[in-house]
């Protein structure tokens, strides 16, 4: 097998140190040997943390299958699309975990992994935790988060993999509800005016079981009335639950297929 070759494709001026540098360099061999208790997630892209100089830093290792190999030939990894995506959300002062460094590990030309790291966050969950009726203010809260997805779209920023477990609860005493909501898994993004159905859309994808209350805060940000909004996000929550479903059915066949 050829030999791998690791480029640091992005550094933050902050990380551009030896220390930094030389842990960007091994982390293909880094990611082989991670200790169980720093991993963070597992699956088809593992992320975990670990200390670099006095940073805590959070990695999520891309790997690449088959056919999509050629396709990284002519296109961004995802890494490097989350990289510049955080980068670009930081200077609109929208909040997302600081990127620090994006690296490739290449055979021949060919990606066969590529890797973010970011500062890591500690946070209070995910918005995923607004799933549950018991969670106390959970109405307020989805009023919070509604608002603030509609402050993205306002602001033309339309996150296309906006589950809900991309959405972190961080910590923030200057906030309203003490916590502020940060982005995570940013390589698909859209910047550039996001349309009211597009954004409704986009909305449901949280697939959170709505009151009306997430949808009053979103409209509240937008400047939409609720009743013209409430039909269209309806069929949207209808369609994207039969979209999960058949995503669901083929993920076997997906993840042999490199898809």
């Amino acid at each position: 097998m050829p030999q791998a070759v690791t480029a640091i494709v992005r550094l933050a001026p902050e990380w551009e140190q030896p220390a930094s540098r030389a842990f960007c360099s091994g982390l293909e061999a880094t990611s082989r040997q991670v200790p169980r208790e720093t991993v963070i997630h597992t699956g088809r892209n593992l992320i975990f943390r670990q200390r670099v100089g006095g940073d805590e830093v959070a990695v999520k290792r891309f790997p690449v299958n088959g056919g999509r190999r050629l396709v990284y030939r002519f296109r961004a990894s995802k890494a490097v699309r989350s990289f510049d995506h955080a980068a670009h959300l930081v200077a609109m002062g929208i909040g997302t975990p600081r990127p620090l460094a994006a690296v490739e590990v290449r055979r021949k030309g060919a990606l066969f992994a590529s890797f973010y790291c970011c500062k890591f966050v500690p946070t209070l969950g995910e918005a995923r935790l607004l799933k549950r009726a018991d969670v106390p203010g959970r109405e307020e809260l989805l009023a919070l988060l509604g608002d603030f997805v509609g402050g993205l779209h306002e602001s033309g920023v339309l996150h296309r993999d906006l589950t809900s477990g991309n959405v972190l609860l961080v910590p923030d005493s200057a906030r309203p509800g003490g916590f502020a909501f940060q982005l995570v898994d940013l390589n698909r993004m859209r910047f550039g005016p996001v349309g009211v159905r597009a954004g409704l859309a986009n909305l449901a994808q949280l697939r959170l079981q709505d009151t009306g209350s997430l949808l009053a805060g979103y409209c509240r940000a937008r400047g939409l009335g609720v009743s013209r909004a409430r039909s269209y996000y309806g069929f949207r929550l209808e369609l994207r639950s039969v979209a999960q479903a058949v995503k669901e059915r083929t993920r076997p066949v997906r993840r042999r297929l490199g898809l």
